[in-house]
């Protein structure tokens, strides 16, 4: 969720919970006070009665006030209560067909003649015709002042947050290897800024270090290169002096395999620094189908000394736009790998479909390490000849171009399954 949306949904959230509970306590209050207001009039109208009974009380005015007075009951009283006694009733009225609400003063009082009740009664209708007119009018002065403090926040938030999206956008288009800084748009806002400056240094520190590693691996090919084919060389030539023994040559075979094993484990780390570095720009359109052809005759060498049978079901070229040599070296390290975790007489399955590839080769043994199969220099066999990089490699390519890598292990075989 965006941090704009989840800060509007805070407001949203107590807006709306303010309005539940602000509305109810608000009509209670403002019938409260109504109320009250009746009360007090009844006391007072009460209090009139009273004096005007105690003016009349001989001519037995009682059916006579009633008759003129259609909101007040007298009767005699067998008790003297203390206090008067306020309630709210509901008369049904004939002639507008709906039942009116009414504030009832029940009170008891003594003259000189005897004790009597008075009820008065006063109508709320019209009081409670003002309470609802008041509460939607407050409703929707309120949901108005609401929808306008999000609108108006929205619209700020909007324009204070530009900034940080712009940086956004551009940490997407960020390339490490393009040397170019950064120009960041001016705000007024000081932790934008703080951002903004921290990002500019850390991506020219990066920038920096990038450049050296580039320069570090390219040296490094070039110096480690040199004197390794020198070592190779004399050693050949070694090989060919006469007279040598049987233990010499021994010797010097076992140090000619540790230099061309030397040889390769240069090259791979060089590749996979290569690899997190990007340095692999160039792209192309490449076929998977002429790739997997080119690399089943180059190894048919090693196929054949172990009796391999390899079946080709590529029944949908997959063309990729990718570095032509990191795709080479990925199915290259997958079918020498098939080889060589292979059994003699064995076979290597390779088929593919519109976006999936699969090598499968039957196993020597069981299922290899799923958690350490991609780990540098963990090795899954006792081949002297692997050097435990080539799936890290693989790996690495599959990531950088977005692909996926699956290994399962099923009927004896092993299945890498890459999904472009």
């Amino acid at each position: 969720m965006k941090l704009l949306n989840k800060s509007i949904r805070s407001y949203l959230v107590f807006a709306t919970l303010l309005i539940i509970i602000a509305i109810p306590v608000f009509y209670f209050a403002i019938q409260r006070i109504v109320k009250e207001d009746v009360d007090e009039s009844l006391i007072a109208h009460k209090e009139e009665i009273i004096s005007k009974l105690e003016e009349v009380r001989h001519l037995d005015p009682y059916p006579f006030l009633e008759a003129f007075e259609p909101n007040l009951t007298i009767s005699p009283a067998k008790i003297i209560r203390p206090d008067d006694k306020f309630y709210s009733i509901s008369i049904y009225d004939s002639i507008s067909n709906e039942n009116i609400p009414y504030r009832v003063l029940e009170s008891s009082v003594q003259l000189k003649n005897g004790a009597y009740i008075i009820k008065l009664k006063s109508s709320l209708l019209d009081s409670k015709d003002v309470i609802q007119s008041i509460v939607i009018v407050m409703t929707i002065l309120l949901l108005l002042i609401i929808i306008g403090l999000i609108l108006i926040n929205r619209r700020l938030s909007k324009k204070i947050w530009k900034p940080f999206y712009s940086t956004i956008d551009k940490l997407h288009e960020y390339r490490v290897d393009n040397m170019e800084p950064f120009h960041f748009e001016k705000t007024e806002i000081d932790e934008f800024n703080s951002l903004n400056n921290t990002i500019a240094s850390l991506s020219k520190r990066n920038q920096q270090v990038y450049q050296s590693q580039k320069e570090f691996t390219e040296n490094a090919s070039h110096e480690m290169q040199t004197p390794l084919a020198i070592f190779q060389n004399k050693l050949e030539l070694l090989m060919q002096t006469d007279p040598i023994t049987a233990e010499q040559a021994k010797i010097i075979e076992e140090l000619a395999n540790a230099s061309q094993r030397m040889n390769r484990l240069n090259k791979s780390l060089l590749l996979l620094t290569k690899i997190e570095n990007n340095q692999f720009l160039d792209k192309e359109t490449v076929s998977i189908k002429d790739i997997t052809d080119k690399l089943i005759e180059q190894y048919k060498f090693h196929t054949d000394k172990k009796n391999i049978t390899v079946i080709a079901q590529i029944e949908t070229d997959i063309l990729l736009t990718a570095n032509k040599t990191l795709i080479e070296t990925l199915l290259s390290n997958l079918l020498s790998n098939a080889i060589r975790h292979n059994i003699t007489n064995g076979h290597i399955t390779i088929r593919s479909n519109q976006k999936e590839l699969v090598i499968e080769n039957t196993a020597k043994g069981d299922s290899l390490n799923k958690e350490k199969l991609f780990q540098r220099f963990q090795k899954q066999s006792t081949d002297s000849n692997s050097i435990g990089l080539g799936l890290e490699i693989v790996k690495k390519i599959t990531t950088l171009y977005g692909y996926s890598i699956q290994y399962q292990f099923f009927d004896k075989s092993h299945r890498f399954i890459i999904q472009f």
